[in-house]
């Protein structure tokens, strides 16, 4: 099956998290960002990786680095 693909702004929707911060972390690269898709000047999430990379930013103490 092949994975859903998300702009930036359903990527916002979907996590809470807003546009332009995803923007900031795509500039500022891994691991500030999950893996995307460049197409054109379009931007492309695919929603396996995002889940992916939160699963990795799993923590359980707010000491704890990831």
């Amino acid at each position: 099956m092949i994975s859903e693909l998300l702009n930036t702004k359903q990527l916002a929707d979907r996590t809470g998290i807003a546009e332009i911060t995803w923007a900031k972390r795509r500039m500022r690269g891994e691991p500030h960002t999950p893996p995307y898709l460049k197409i054109g000047r379009s931007v492309k999430y695919r929603w396996d990786d995002v889940e992916k990379w939160l699963a990795s930013k799993s923590c359980s103490s707010t000491s704890q680095e990831v």
